[in-house]
């Protein structure tokens, strides 16, 4: 399946944490354009976003707050994995989704959100709605 998890890299001090989320040198030569950067926030626990995939968009993803629920889902093969990202002091997990995986996010606290690097701006025509049950 098209994903990946990284660990990315985070300095601390008494003042509190600088994240680094994404650096040049982590994307391969076809990801290096600039796409967009955008935050999506759930505004109560058990928010469902997402729902789509992408036929050519690469998306990074990282919670800066809360914890959520992952659903990922190959169409193709229609293989599927869930996860659970958290905000944690100690470690940040950057998700990383490639072309043709379906996603769909939930929230697990009160209050999350997400940051999120795409390669290129968003096309509509790009986005294919793309239900996954959420019970499995």
């Amino acid at each position: 399946m098209n994903y990946k998890l990284t660990e990315f890299e985070k300095h601390s001090d008494q003042r509190g944490d600088l994240i680094v989320f994404l650096k040049e040198s982590e994307l391969d030569e076809r990801h290096k354009q600039f796409g967009q950067i955008y935050f999506v926030t759930f505004e109560t626990e058990g928010t469902v976003r997402g729902n789509h995939y992408h036929n050519e968009w690469r998306e990074w993803f990282g919670v800066v707050s809360g914890s959520i629920e992952v659903f990922l889902e190959d169409v193709t093969s229609k293989e599927r994995i869930k996860l659970v990202l958290n905000a944690k002091k100690n470690k940040y997990t950057r998700l990383e989704i490639g072309p043709h995986i379906a996603h769909t996010f939930r929230s697990l606290s009160k209050y999350a959100a997400l940051v999120n690097y795409a390669n290129s701006e968003w096309n509509k025509e790009d986005t294919i709605a793309y239900n996954i049950a959420l019970n499995s």
